[in-house]
């Protein structure tokens, strides 16, 4: 699967108020917790089980219930949970108010707003910190008042004000637009600079031109994670709105850019100048890709010299020269093609033919975009699918999709030869095209490519076929009944998810519903598991072709995610491959067999979901949507906050971040091994 996740808004160093990882809370025993573990892998509710966990004398039993409850997201748990907010054990309430906001039902919200009170953040800052951050999940006028309330009346010191009040900054734009800057704006003046950075974030994280004002004073503070979110903040049209002026806007992210000591905000300043078009900025932007202080932030320059669009098309003659350029990295190379074909078409056409037939994959998947963008009916594509590394191929297919644009009618033989090709990615992407023509001539291609799906390693095509049935069943009805009546029920339960979710649950009623989920584990590998989670913490180290990077593994928080990435590294599965991706400030992100962020093990295995936030050094799993996660992992380099309880944490980096923040796409990934 395509794994790729969005970048938002970037900060630095490790934050000093997430929740105890991995083994900082006592477990149940292995033989209580298996049935729990059944339950939630199958993503099945039980409600005899569940009431008797979560009403059992132990209070670990009843917090691993509580976590299993929000991982499943069954609403019939919400007042079971609920009940839970009353526990004598702040360990269970907290973790049963961060349940609450998983299950993402707006019911919860009138248990959860009388715990986010400022009064009782003294005695059980954790509680109100967690039911905060559920409230921020659940968007509802209450649960945005509770959060404005907390904010405005907590005391700006004290014991549990970092903890509490740094949870609601982190949940309140979640609450969407419009921001309530005068609820936030307070913090940005805190003594504790871990709250005065998470009010930025709160104010960066959508823009709107009061919360750009109210940012823009504190461009000097002394934190570099606050310099980091009011860089990020800064762009050229809320300059404007917010009545800075485009002149001061631009000459403070010019100082930061260039200046500030810290490589978070000069990234993000990077980032936001590219929202300011002139000469002025192209000189600076440039000036930065030409003679970088690493080259992450060239890469943050070329990308913006790419937003810049047409605007930039006097950098065409440098941009050229940087991926013509032997001495640069081959990613550097790319980047510089990638942002050409945005600024002139035609020059990254000439330079593209230079590098079809480079070494480099890729470079010559740089030229196919540049190809692609000089016109999406070109010729020249067909080759490119027959190219015999299939990256190419798929790219060729992704790229002249996004070229077409309502166009696709164009690129029928171009879809029709990639459906032939003997990668799932190239017929994946060929797929996802013919459901954007929706023609019924193509019905009986697509049934014969889901047919050929089913010796896939990958679930990828099989997915898209469903998709393009579903199309071609807009355009003519019976398309859906055709393809249920030629094929048995799928035994992936992601392939009956989206059967379901297109055609519902009386057209595939022969298939049955698409949960619970057949695992195929007995209740022996489940009490292995909650083992597993009772041992608590695992180590490995990762050797890369710039040093190591030592992690240590939250077993006790994701048992299954942790033994999944265990098992494939002491296969050797990880073993010669590359780093498929790298984004300046925001992740690595490693273990696609592919190279391209769309390989996998053969395999997916379940989200768990936990109280971990994505700080630096954090080790999350890569998805594609909810239960996707397979062999492709990522590590955060600063906070990430959009990506908390969205994506599984499973470990951090205890040593090694410098040989993280070095990394480029490209890079070797030697071996993974676990310490014993």
């Amino acid at each position: 699967m395509k794994l790729v996740f969005a970048l938002a808004l970037a900060a630095a160093p490790l934050a000093a108020c997430a929740p105890a990882a991995g083994g900082g809370t006592s477990r149940p025993a292995p033989s209580a917790a298996a049935p729990l573990l059944r339950l939630e892998d199958r993503r099945e509710y039980d409600p005899a089980v569940f009431q008797a966990a979560l009403t059992s004398p132990s209070a670990p039993l009843r917090r691993r219930a509580a976590l299993a409850a929000g991982r499943i997201r069954d609403r019939r748990s919400i007042a079971p949970l609920g009940a839970l907010l009353g526990d004598a054990d702040t360990a269970v309430v907290a973790t049963a108010a961060f349940a609450l906001g998983q299950i993402g039902d707006t019911a919860a919200v009138p248990l959860l707003a009388p715990l986010a009170d400022p009064a009782r953040i003294a005695a059980a800052p954790t509680v109100v910190g967690e039911a905060a951050y559920a409230l921020g999940k659940l968007r509802h006028p209450q649960a945005r008042a509770a959060l404005e309330r907390l904010l405005t009346d907590a005391p700006r010191e004290g014991a549990g004000v970092r903890e509490a009040v740094g949870m609601a900054l982190l949940a309140i734009w979640r609450q969407g637009r419009p921001t309530p800057v005068d609820a936030i704006a307070p913090w940005l003046r805190s003594a504790d600079p871990e709250l005065r950075w998470r009010a930025a974030y709160a104010l960066a994280r959508r823009a709107e031109p009061r919360a750009t004002a109210a940012l823009f004073p504190h461009a000097a503070d002394a934190d570099p994670l606050v310099r980091s979110f009011v860089a990020r903040g800064l762009t050229g049209p809320m300059a404007d709105s917010a009545g800075i002026g485009r002149t001061a806007a631009q000459d403070a992210l010019g100082r930061i850019a260039t200046q500030d000591p810290a490589y978070e905000p000069r990234i993000n300043a990077l980032r936001s100048l590219g929202t300011f078009p002139g000469a002025r900025t192209l000189a600076l932007l440039s000036d930065v890709a030409a003679n970088p202080r690493n080259e992450h932030e060239a890469i943050a320059a070329l990308e913006s010299i790419q937003r810049l669009g047409k605007d930039a098309a006097s950098s065409a003659t440098f941009l050229a020269g940087i991926a013509r350029s032997d001495t640069r990295p081959v990613f550097i190379r790319q980047t510089a093609l990638t942002a050409l074909a945005d600024v002139d078409s035609t020059r990254a056409a000439e330079v593209a033919r230079a590098l079809e037939t480079s070494p480099e994959w890729r470079l010559r998947a740089a030229a196919v975009r540049a190809v692609a963008g000089n016109g999406p009916g070109n010729s020249r594509l067909m080759t490119f699918v027959a190219d015999p590394d299939p990256r190419i191929g798929a790219a060729a297919i992704e790229q002249a999709l996004t070229a077409a644009g309502d166009s696709v009618g164009r690129l029928r033989d171009l879809l029709m030869a990639g459906l032939a090709h003997r990668d799932a990615m190239v017929r994946t992407n060929a797929l996802a095209g013919l459901a954007r023509l929706a023609d019924p001539a193509t019905l009986p291609a697509v049934l014969d490519a889901y047919q050929r799906a089913q010796t896939d390693t990958l679930n990828d095509a099989a997915l898209a076929a469903v998709d393009a049935v579903a199309a071609i069943d807009k355009k003519q009805p019976g398309a859906a009944a055709g393809f249920l009546a030629r094929f048995p029920r799928s035994a992936d339960y992601l392939v009956r998810q989206r059967v379901n979710a297109a055609w519902g649950d009386t057209l595939t009623s022969t298939w049955g519903a698409p949960l619970p989920i057949e695992t195929n584990r007995s209740p022996a590998d489940y009490e292995r598991m909650a083992a597993m989670e009772r041992r608590g913490i695992r180590r490995a180290t990762i050797v890369t072709s710039r040093g190591d990077i030592h992690l240590e593994l939250f077993a006790g928080d994701a048992p299954q995610t942790v033994n999944s990435f265990l098992s494939l590294a002491a296969s050797g599965f990880f073993d010669g491959q590359e780093w498929p991706r790298v984004v300046p400030n925001f992740v690595i992100q490693g273990g696609d067999p592919r190279g391209d962020t769309s390989g996998g093990p053969g395999y997916v295995i379940r989200d768990e979901l936990n109280r971990n936030l994505y700080l630096r050094g954090t080790l999350g799993m890569a998805l594609s949507g909810p239960d996707t996660g397979g062999s492709q992992w990522f590590v955060t380099h600063s906070p990430q906050p959009h990506l908390d309880a969205t994506y599984t944490v499973f470990g951090r980096v205890t040593r090694g971040m410098e040989v993280a923040d070095r990394l480029l796409p490209g890079d070797g990934i030697i071996r993974i091994r676990e310490n014993r």
